[in-house]
């Protein structure tokens, strides 16, 4: 959508006024930790929508409540002066984002409104974000660009009204002409390529077709049959025939949106009591270093395939480095500067650095769990370039502190990570232990490239194709736009090739007994 950025592009908040003057809080509840500087008041009324838009999608998907979420955090930060800085796009209409790093989920929004924002309100974007999250959280798969965006929209429209009820399904009339000027055919949406769909705007007939085949009963038990089709590896071909008649469903659809009335349902959905669970100041440090939080990025540099766009991100990530240096000298021994600066570091290669900063975090919190993971991460790359009995000591080294890491937050998806890493960083066969441990890494950080491409390369190395295809999938429409997409379709190709050439292979000869 146009007022809303894809984060794998990077950030830069330097044009930010110091977080470090003002009292920041963390207002922590069932699925979000938010940072902010609104009084209790305020803060609770945004979570309460936050957490109605969340229990909303609980029904939409029939996902049980006792599922363990991934709390992703949230930055209300002061206009979209600020927002628009964090992207280095003033004057853009750019009211919010969502990605991931190393330190886990995040979204950036407004506290207030200074300007007119026009048709995407930053709640909107936040809404349409977070389903995003939801989607890759806990119902991962290869769904088509328009559903992806489709969904994103039904659920960033849905307006949560004063009296705590939600109206699931509100039309996006801000995407009304857009739907009229550019409707592509069906059989052309749910059979080609979505760059051979020349006009096509998959958040405008996106959000039509999605809420179409939501609100009418009989089409939304086929678009049931149709995704799961796709997610069980079956053609576009193959699955669309779930709907029938093609021709008909395009007619169907069309004379649904040209009616221009759109079914909604006015629903309450539960919200526990009370809505923040928890509420912290933030310390002086970490306060102070918000801007450079949210400017972090760790996907790997190759991934930008643009010679510009790789070095427009390299300049970037150096000015945010050199900002955290200066914050941390001031605050030399809080936990919190300490970890962002060894992530950081560890992100542009400083390989030292990063050691010597986890070094003095963990001589002041010796069971940390993530600075015992970038530690044992670190151990694995210096193994990496050692040889003989060094290269095997260094790795078990790496690997005892993993299995520290783990013990000290069984719930640290980096300890698994780190534990993987051991094996790989030297070439050894990962233990069917370590492989599980990054499967778990992956549903715990859905939207982290880095790991998601790590867990695709061990299963490309098992020639397990399917698997690859499988993993990589949820990714790779989610990217739109995105430098980071061309590498990853790339990879998706190559994975698909191999997968026909494994099943057009003649069948292995039998095994003697």
């Amino acid at each position: 959508m146009k007022a809303l950025v894809n984060l794998s592009l990077g950030v830069v908040l330097l044009g930010m006024a110091s977080a470090a003057n003002a009292e920041w809080r963390r207002f922590e509840t069932a699925h979000f930790i938010i940072y902010s500087e609104s009084n209790e008041e305020k803060a609770t009324q945004f979570a309460t929508r936050l957490e109605s838009i969340d229990s909303l999608m609980h029904m939409a998907t029939n996902l049980a409540d006792d599922v363990e979420p991934v709390k992703v955090r949230i930055y209300e930060v002061a206009d979209e002066a600020a927002v628009q800085a964090a992207i280095d796009a003033p004057d853009s209409g750019i009211v919010g984002f969502y990605t991931s790093n190393s330190m886990g989920p995040y979204a950036v929004t407004l506290r207030r409104i200074v300007a007119d924002v026009g048709y995407f309100p930053p709640e909107l974007v936040l809404h349409h974000e977070y389903a995003h999250h939801f989607m890759l959280q806990y119902f991962p798969a290869s769904y088509p660009l328009w559903y992806t965006e489709g969904f994103a929209e039904l659920i960033g429209a849905s307006k949560v009204e004063s009296n705590g009820k939600v109206d699931y399904g509100f039309p996006a009339k801000y995407r009304g002409n857009s739907i009229v000027a550019s409707w592509v055919p069906m059989r052309d949406v749910l059979l080609k390529p979505i760059d051979k769909l020349r006009g096509f705007d998959p958040y405008a007939q996106g959000w039509a077709i999605t809420h179409f085949l939501t609100f009418n009963k009989e089409r939304a038990q086929q678009l049931r049959q149709f995704l799961a089709a796709l997610s069980s590896g079956r053609t576009p071909e193959e699955a669309a025939k779930a709907f029938g008649d093609l021709d008909q469903l395009d007619r169907e659809a069309r004379a649904y949106v040209g009616r221009g009335s759109f079914e909604y349902r006015p629903v309450k959905p539960p919200v526990a009591e009370p809505v923040i669970k928890r509420i912290e100041l933030v310390p002086p440090a970490e306060a102070a270093l918000i801007p450079e939080t949210i400017a972090f990025s760790d996907t790997s540099l190759d991934a930008y395939r643009k010679a510009g766009d790789r070095e427009d991100e390299r300049k970037r990530r150096a000015r945010v480095l050199e900002r955290v240096r200066e914050e941390v000298a001031r605050y030399p021994n809080d936990p919190y500067a300490l970890y962002l600066l060894a992530e950081v570091e560890n992100a542009e290669g400083n390989a030292a650095a990063s050691e010597a900063a986890t070094d003095r975090l963990l001589a002041i919190q010796p069971n940390n769990a993530r600075a015992l993971s970038r530690k044992s991460e670190l151990l694995s790359d210096a193994a990496a370039k050692l040889a003989g009995q060094a290269r095997t000591d260094k790795a078990a080294q790496a690997r005892h502190l993993a299995v520290l890491a783990n013990k000290a937050d069984p719930n640290e998806p980096r300890a698994l990570v780190a534990f993987y890493e051991s094996f790989r960083a030297i070439g050894a066969r990962p233990t069917k232990d370590a492989i599980t441990g990054l499967e778990a890494a992956v549903a715990t950080l859905p939207r982290d490239i880095g790991i998601r491409q790590m867990l695709v390369d061990q299963y490309s190395s098992e020639r397990r194709w399917a698997d690859a295809i499988r993993t990589l999938g949820p990714i790779a429409s989610a990217l739109d736009k995105s430098p980071l997409s061309v590498a990853i379709r790339q990879k998706m190709d190559w994975l698909k090739e191999q997968l026909a050439k494994q099943q057009g292979a003649p069948a292995a000869p039998a095994k003697a007994n």
